[in-house]
C-alpha cells in the first residue's frame, strides 16, 4: 500500500470514529450548565467516570455495572458520577469492544476511573483505567476534572433503552467483561482495580 493509499484509509477510519455510534445515545447525559461539588453520600461511595480527550467525539458508549444496569455514557470531554453501596462493583463498557474494571468501595470515599478511547476496526474501542495515587494518571485528575463538563445521568431512560437490547444481550456483555478481567495480564489488572484505600 502507497503512502497515499495508507492516509486515504487513516482518513477514513478516523472519520467512522468520529460518526458511528456504538452502545446507547448520549441523550441520556445531562449537561450540567453550572458544575455541582462532588460529594459521597456517608452511607455511599461516589465513582466519578472521566473521558478527558475528545478523539472519536461523537461516539459514547455504555457503562454497566455488575448487575447489567446503566450506570452512564462515557461522553467525550466529559465526566459524571454515580453513587453506589459499598463493596465490590465490576463495571463493563459496550462499545464495538468490552473492558471491565472492578472497584472495592469504602463509604464516604470519591473514586475515579478514566476512559479512553483507541482505534477499533469499525468505530472507537473504548477502555477504562484506574485513577489512584500509585498511579501515572493521578497527577492529571485535578486537570481533567476541570477541563471536562459535568454530566447528570437519567438513569431511568438510560435503563429503559438498555432494555430494549434484550438481557441476553446485557448478560452476554457481562460475561465478556468478566472473562477479560480473568485473562489481563498483572499490569492490565492493575490498571483496572480500584482498591479500598484509593478512594479521596
Amino acid at each position: 500500500m502507497s503512502l497515499l493509499q495508507r492516509v486515504v484509509v487513516g482518513a477514513l477510519v478516523v472519520g467512522t470514529l468520529g460518526t458511528v455510534g456504538c452502545g446507547a445515545s448520549a441523550r441520556y447525559m445531562l449537561k450540567n450548565e453550572s458544575p455541582q461539588p462532588m460529594a459521597a453520600p456517608p452511607d455511599k461511595a461516589l465513582v466519578v467516570f472521566v473521558r478527558p480527550s475528545n478523539y472519536a467525539f461523537a461516539v459514547s458508549a455504555n457503562i454497566l455495572d455488575e448487575g447489567g444496569r446503566f450506570v452512564g455514557d462515557a461522553v467525550a470531554g466529559g465526566n459524571f458520577a454515580v453513587a453506589l453501596p459499598p463493596g465490590q462493583h465490576t463495571f463493563v463498557s459496550w462499545a464495538e469492544n468490552t473492558d471491565a474494571l472492578v472497584a472495592n468501595l469504602a463509604p464516604g470515599k470519591i473514586y475515579f476511573v478514566e476512559v479512553y478511547v483507541t482505534m477499533g476496526a469499525f468505530s472507537a474501542h473504548f477502555h477504562m483505567r484506574a485513577i489512584k495515587p500509585s498511579s501515572a494518571n493521578w497527577s492529571k485528575r485535578d486537570q481533567w476534572m476541570a477541563g471536562t463538563s459535568q454530566y447528570r445521568v437519567d438513569f431511568q431512560a438510560g435503563n429503559a433503552a438498555l432494555s430494549e437490547k434484550g438481557a441476553d444481550k446485557i448478560q452476554e456483555r457481562l460475561r465478556r467483561g468478566q472473562e477479560h478481567m480473568t485473562k489481563y495480564d498483572e499490569r492490565d489488572r492493575f490498571e483496572r482495580t480500584l482498591d479500598l484505600g484509593d478512594g479521596v
